[in-house]
């Protein structure tokens, strides 16, 4: 009886200590998702003012390109945004088997290891991978790493037609997911507009660096909700985790407390029997 009331009481301890773990992942969770979906506004913002800028810019040509690259010739691709690491529920492997949709001609670009890995395990190994932020500070770099490496590939023809697969949390609520179209780049125009910008560079240099800013805000956009996805996913899963942690504990509670109950009247009967004996 005491070895068994000592295993009930070390096996509480011990999910004591996990819930301990679980309540600062779910702290940790809770504040990126708020600073994510605080700075969605702003990535946001910021893509709608390139999109008026560069539809500004195209009334300087007369043959200004309707989509970039203006083929649309070479290889497909599906830019997958996934978690960088676990924890995250079924949101991680739900993102995956979407991925697995795209034709075996497709070339999958992930962003976040976790994705790569499961992506592995199925035996569809990533055609380009980079780690997914961690932080809100480090989307725009991990953006720019993605932007840089698809300049090169569609300038070199070995790209022409780009999908991003990534989640999107409403207000915090389970992600759902997103598959948009990013390449062939549909160009702006703001038709409404008659007085040409003032501008202090070639129109189709313009033009062109306002493209490469503009794929930038939707790959940037898209990584924040990505990013906000998993805390999202994140936070679910850990207060999921905390309601078994609490289920455990009472149940382990009631376990101890019958246990030092029967303890307790065994101890009595013993020293009644041994009075008893005695007299």
């Amino acid at each position: 009886m005491t070895e068994r009331l000592t295993e009930v009481e070390a096996r509480k301890a011990s999910v004591q200590d996990l819930g301990a773990v679980t309540d600062v992942m779910r702290s940790l969770a809770a504040m990126r998702l708020q600073q994510a979906l605080g700075t969605l506004a702003g990535t946001r913002a910021y893509a709608e003012v390139i999109a008026g800028a560069l539809a500004q810019a195209a009334m300087l040509l007369e043959d200004a390109p309707t989509q970039w690259p203006v083929n649309g010739h070479g290889h497909s691709a599906l830019v997958l945004f996934a978690p960088e690491h676990g924890f995250v529920g079924a949101f991680a492997e739900r993102l995956v088997e979407m991925a697995l949709t795209a034709p075996p001609g497709c070339a999958l670009w992930v962003v976040g290891q976790r994705g790569a890995a499961l992506l592995e395990e199925r035996g569809r190994s990533p055609a380009w991978c980079t780690a997914m932020a961690t932080n809100t500070d480090a989307v725009t770099a991990t953006a720019r790493r993605i932007a840089d490496a698809l300049y090169r590939a569609a300038a070199d023809g070995r790209l022409g037609r780009v999908e991003l697969l990534y989640g999107r949390t409403n207000a915090g609520a389970p992600p759902e997911l997103v598959r948009r179209p990013l390449l062939p780049l549909g160009l702006p125009r703001d038709g409404a507009r008659t007085v040409p910008p003032l501008i202090n560079m070639p129109p189709r240099e313009l033009i062109a660096r306002l493209v490469d800013e503009y794929v930038f805000a939707l790959l940037a956009d898209a990584a924040m909700e990505s990013f906000a996805a998993e805390n999202a996913a994140r936070l679910t899963t850990m207060m999921t985790a905390r309601h078994n942690i609490e289920a455990t504990l009472d149940e382990l509670t009631a376990t101890a407390r019958h246990l030092r109950q029967e303890q307790v009247t065994n101890e009595l009967i013993e020293l009644v029997s041994g009075a008893e004996a005695m007299g």
